[in-house]
């Protein structure tokens, strides 16, 4: 039975991991006993699940307040296990693309096709494609608005089937919208003397592979995305730094502040300008400084 001393101001964190073996709903509790005979009792909700289609690797998971922070007893229609299917973006610049990058994986013993629909907000890459059985592919989600607008668990479903080829199987080949052939073409272009036009290489999209929808297997895969986009905002309180007048290879030292006023984390870097000039005698700006965001 583990024991805890904790001094007056320490903290401590425990892991605790939940690894389901089965499809179904699981319920647990830890009971923490302090001294004074008193005791705290924290909940604990899970559920397993398995599905042919599972996005996986997903980054910046985010923490809803009304799923993590419920309370009360567990109870079927209060309580309800987390599904991990929400990309926080965070902070993103406005008319800036920001991107995140997650994994969907085909679990099952069949080919399976995937598409996310064209959505204004957020765009995919690839948006199709094809995924053979136990394995995965990368996929790239972008944001960019050109306005200052929150997407709070803004939702996203991607269509997905099991699908048969009409080819033989030495044939088939692996496919996205994203990907391409290579050939070469004739152009308008003769060099002089020459008898055939100069050729270029060009790019074609790759033809989806022939195939045909497995009856009963199409379904929809959720995912929630969130984000704030915003100007980033500063203000300095000072817009002028004057040193005093500072001996060879002595340091002077200014000291100002810069506030963020925007909504979103502001990045930023300095770059120190020398004028080119040798300053003169009179001189009361030997320097300048430029906020890079």
């Amino acid at each position: 039975k583990p024991h805890l001393l904790l001094e007056h101001g320490q903290s401590a964190e425990f892991d605790v991991l939940f690894k389901p073996t089965l499809a179904q709903r699981l319920e647990g509790k830890i009971r923490v006993v302090m001294s004074g005979n008193s005791e705290i009792n924290i909940e604990l909700v899970g559920e397993g699940y398995d599905d042919d289609f599972t996005l996986d690797n997903l980054p910046g998971l985010a923490e809803d307040s009304e799923e993590s922070s419920a309370k009360g007893s567990l109870e079927d229609d209060i309580i309800e296990a987390v599904r991990v299917n929400h990309i926080e973006f965070g902070d993103c610049a406005v008319g800036r693309h920001c991107d995140k990058t997650f994994t969907v994986t085909n679990r099952s013993k069949e080919v399976m096709r995937f598409e996310w629909p064209a959505d204004a907000l957020f765009q995919f890459s690839p948006k199709a494609g094809h995924l053979q059985p136990g394995r995965a592919k990368d996929i790239r989600v972008t944001s960019k608005s050109k306005v200052p607008v929150t997407f709070k668990r803004h939702p996203v479903k991607c269509e997905v089937a099991k699908i048969k080829y009409q080819l033989p199987p030495e044939e088939v080949y692996d496919w996205d919208n994203e990907m391409c052939t290579f050939k070469w073409e004739d152009t308008t272009e003769k060099h002089p003397g020459a008898r055939w036009p100069v050729k270029q290489k060009v790019a074609k999209p790759l033809l989806e592979p022939p195939h045909t929808i497995l009856e009963e297997s199409s379904h929809e895969v959720e995912l929630f995305l969130s984000a704030q986009v915003d100007y980033a905002k500063f203000k300095l309180d000072t817009v002028e730094v004057q040193f005093k007048n500072t001996k060879l290879f002595q340091t002077e030292i200014s000291t100002f502040r810069m506030y963020n006023t925007g909504n979103v984390a502001l990045k930023y870097s300095w770059e120190v300008t020398l004028e080119e000039k040798r300053p003169s005698k009179g001189s009361e700006k030997p320097f300048s400084t430029t906020p890079m965001r």
